[in-house]
């Protein structure tokens, strides 16, 4: 049976937890040094998770202080090799697999990116298929997510809409599931349970009882630019900020016409700048790459 494996430290914090029975959300922020919002401090972050967000379970159990660099790398040569990078979408998809494992105890259930043909390529599908035990009487919930790393939270929430009206149509889902199952590893943790809810012999109404839908969005926050420090005037200046936008985001999806019943949650991230973001991590990613290719 594969290892449960410890997941790397992030500076990322939970500072708005907000219970709803229709959208349940919450808000992750990196927070502030030196007067600048942590940028670069977070590009750190998401090279170090690279490795427990792409690798195979059997590869992470090697990870040691000989063999980090080497599989480190071999992780960010799967991530993207372009001039291009403002339009790339995975460092949202890595920023919800981080959310997931360190706030919410889930497993990776496959890496989608591990299995991409060449490093530019762009996987189709959720975004993530994570799994995690509520720990009540051993049931599990699959949790398959869409990511969004935009400049603007209302332009984030109508993408994510369009693509669930794609992502959750009767012969999507069977496609996916199908996907999905043939890449679950052998020595997986629940295998025949997984397999058995995803399988085309198990009705979607029945399914998606289990099923979670974590729904990614970032944005460039007004409340982050105007401060320079994490304290209590910007916590509340943000939480104004997110409510306002997950009043303005519920609205909406009690009227999304989507091909099936959905139990959603969301995670705000509101950043200084993404263009700032994305820029600290290409410029790490990219340092990486040269160092270690072959």
């Amino acid at each position: 049976m594969a290892t449960k494996l410890p997941v790397p430290e992030t500076i990322l914090e939970l500072v708005v937890d907000h219970t709803d029975s229709l959208l349940p959300s919450a808000t992750f922020c990196a927070g502030f040094e030196d007067g600048t919002w942590r940028s670069d401090d977070l590009s750190v972050d998401l090279i170090n998770w690279a490795a427990d967000w792409i690798l195979p379970t059997q590869e992470l159990e090697g990870y040691n202080h000989a063999t980090g660099t080497a599989l480190l790398g071999k992780a960010l040569s799967r991530v993207y090799a372009t001039i291009d990078f403002e339009r790339r979408g995975e460092i949202g998809e890595l920023l919800l697999h981080m959310i997931l494992r360190k706030f919410y105890g889930s497993s990776r259930l496959i890496s989608r990116i591990y299995f991409k043909d060449a490093a530019n390529d762009t996987v189709k599908g959720f975004d993530c298929a994570h799994i995690v035990d509520t720990g009540a009487s051993g049931e599990l919930e699959l949790w398959l997510g869409e990511s969004k790393l935009y400049k603007d939270s209302y332009g984030a929430a109508s993408a994510i809409y369009d693509e669930l009206k794609l992502h959750l149509s009767r012969d999507y889902l069977r496609y996916e599931f199908a996907a999905i199952t043939d890449k679950i590893p052998d020595d997986y943790p629940h295998r025949d349970k997984i397999t058995a809810l995803l399988s085309r012999k198990t009705s979607l109404d029945r399914t998606f009882k289990s099923v979670v839908v974590p729904i990614f969005i970032s944005y460039d926050s007004e409340a982050a630019g105007r401060h320079k420090e994490s304290t209590e005037e910007y916590l509340a200046d943000l939480r104004t900020e997110v409510m306002n936008n997950w009043k303005s985001l519920r609205d909406r999806y009690e009227n999304w016409t989507l091909p099936r019943q959905i139990r959603a949650h969301v995670f705000f991230f509101p950043m200084d700048t993404k263009a700032e973001l994305t820029s600290a991590f290409d410029g790490r990613l990219k340092a990486w790459q040269a160092l270690t290719q072959n």
